[in-house]
């Protein structure tokens, strides 16, 4: 089914039941919707496009529309604590993944975390009114539940996580803040505070971004290099979000050594 069938066809049902739905209750509910689990891909892009919310009940993932949070409804089902992967810290907030591999922004943080921690955060408002980026959720405390060293499991993550390029060049992806995607295989340079590369589209003729490190090396160490990506934010604190053109910057730079890659003797 094409994105935007797609897309129209659980926002409907999703209006017209006017409550949380899993993926099975969204099917059993219309007669489009046949695949035994949702595109990974449409899911994201649900998320800026109709304000798509997933979070658990008993055990199951339901879907819901960020409106109604907003408006007041639904708020004693969000879930106390999440669980996220540190993939970026900066000075006032972290760049992590849920348990559905999407990227947060969290904040403050009121302890010292880094790349690769695994923790357990307790959450204070998931829609906070001083940060409307769709991908920003405040925090209270955290519990470092673990470290992950192993290269082999932190390129798997990242796959997980990695986005297609597309987003770069159309504003299929409004609504999202936030990104891990990667350059074309050795095709990026690094260059003062900035960076040249090619992403995966195939109309493709390179991208020019600012590099915001601020302490983190931009060294390449390894055969998978990704880019942790987040929108600019423009004058009065506006984000565009919901318009074309959207300018990103480069926050991180993650690179690992694939033990599994083949080298040339």
């Amino acid at each position: 089914m094409p994105y935007e069938k797609f897309r129209k066809e659980v926002e409907r049902i999703l209006e017209e039941q006017a409550e949380p739905l899993t993926w099975n209750e969204l099917k059993a509910r219309s007669t489009k919707l046949k695949q035994k689990a949702p595109y990974h891909v449409y899911v994201q892009k649900l998320q800026g496009d109709i304000g798509l919310v997933r979070f658990k009940r008993a055990n199951k993932t339901v879907w819901a529309l960020r409106k109604w949070f907003e408006a007041g409804r639904f708020r004693e089902l969000l879930p106390t604590k999440v669980r996220f992967t540190i993939l970026s810290v900066k000075s006032s907030h972290a760049i992590a993944a849920n348990e559905y591999w999407e990227l947060k922004r969290i904040y403050p943080l009121n302890s010292p975390l880094n790349r690769w921690d695994v923790i357990v955060a307790e959450v204070d408002d998931f829609f906070p009114e001083e940060d409307k980026r769709p991908d920003s959720i405040r925090i209270r405390d955290c519990e470092h539940s673990r470290r992950i060293e192993d290269d082999e499991e932190r390129i798997r993550i990242a796959e997980k996580i990695a986005e297609s390029g597309e987003f770069l060049h159309t504003d299929a992806w409004k609504g999202k803040t936030l990104c891990l995607t990667k350059p074309r295989f050795r095709c990026f340079y690094f260059y003062d505070s900035k960076c040249q590369f090619f992403c995966d589209q195939s109309v493709c003729v390179g991208h020019d971004m600012d590099v915001e490190e601020e302490g983190e090396s931009a060294e390449i160490k390894g055969d998978k290099v990704y880019f942790v990506l987040e929108a600019k934010e423009r004058v009065r604190g506006e984000f565009v979000w919901e318009k074309s053109g959207v300018v990103w910057c480069i926050k991180s730079v993650i690179s690992l050594t694939d033990p599994n890659q083949q080298r040339l003797l």
